[in-house]
């Protein structure tokens, strides 16, 4: 996931220097509501990682990198305010790392694919169709039945009442996503992985929150939301269709006070191979496909 959102932004990363980013940006994510050690490593991470990103904007800026002129890191370079000012380098860094940490943070929810899978086998007997309405379904459903983020954290802004109830400002408040999505007056059976609850699921974008409620333009709904599902489907078709693995024992369980919560073991797979494929060639024309 780091070497994608890498090369789709256009952020030069040397391969050896990988597996450290990802550290980096995994730490970003990993320890929003930690304290202690685990939140300073946080902060350092993201300090490193905006000062390595800030060089490659003066880099840019001066004229001593050249990048092509549609991709991310060149856009937020060049990007000017309404009086023609360019951001400053550690906002534009700031605003490249926003898009690189919630795609790494993706692989979260491909680690609960892989776990659904090994939940509940007779999924993946549906899913080799290549069905991508059943895919989409599927996915929606790992996404609603296991947690990223069990909870939100927020301090009420200001006064105000909602259902009868008040919030005064200053007030820690806690929003339940996990229970949401497994509410049993909204979902039937919540408990019980049913991907086919959303073959024509017509529920409110305040009932199903695994990136938040409400509409994405003026509601609070992760705007990554949709390439979140994107690549949850090109993931899904690799790990049935073409690959072969084995999941050994090892600790595969999650908590619900964790913030993002992962298996304990990050699932590690073994004696991983190409699955075999047959391929039918059909000819068109001039061309084969």
């Amino acid at each position: 996931m780091c070497r994608t959102a890498c090369q789709w932004a256009g952020v030069p990363v040397q391969e050896g220097k990988v597996r450290e980013l990802t550290k980096d940006l995994g730490a970003m994510f990993e320890s929003p509501a930690a304290i202690g050690p685990n939140h300073w490593l946080g902060r350092n991470a993201r300090n490193r990682v905006a000062k390595w990103i800030g060089e490659l904007i003066d880099e840019v800026r001066n004229g001593n990198m050249n990048v092509p002129t549609n991709i991310i890191l060149y856009r937020f370079t060049q990007y000017r305010d309404l009086e023609g000012n360019l951001l400053d380098t550690n906002t534009a860094a700031v605003e490249v790392i926003n898009i690189l940490r919630p795609i790494v943070a993706i692989a979260i929810f491909i680690n609960f694919i892989m776990l659904s899978l090994h939940h509940f086998p007779e999924e993946k007997g549906k899913l080799k169709s290549r069905d991508e309405e059943y895919a989409q379904i599927f996915i929606q459903e790992v996404r609603r039945f296991y947690p990223f983020f069990p909870f939100v954290t927020a301090l009420v802004k200001k006064d105000f009442t909602w259902n009868n109830y008040k919030f005064e400002e200053g007030t820690l408040t806690l929003l339940d996503l996990y229970g949401t999505n497994h509410d049993p007056k909204i979902w039937n059976n919540p408990d019980i992985f049913n991907p086919d609850r959303f073959t024509k699921w017509e529920g409110s974008p305040f009932s199903f929150i695994p990136q938040g409620g409400g509409d994405y333009f003026m509601g609070h709904r992760c705007a990554g939301e949709w390439v979140t599902l994107e690549v949850m489907k090109v993931s899904l078709d690799y790990l049935v269709n073409r690959i072969e693995y084995e999941i050994p024992d090892q600790d595969l369980n999650f908590s619900m006070v964790d913030i993002p919560s992962i298996p304990h073991s990050k699932i590690v797979i073994k004696n991983v191979v190409t699955a075999k494929v047959t391929w039918l060639f059909l000819t068109f024309g001039e061309g084969a496909l």
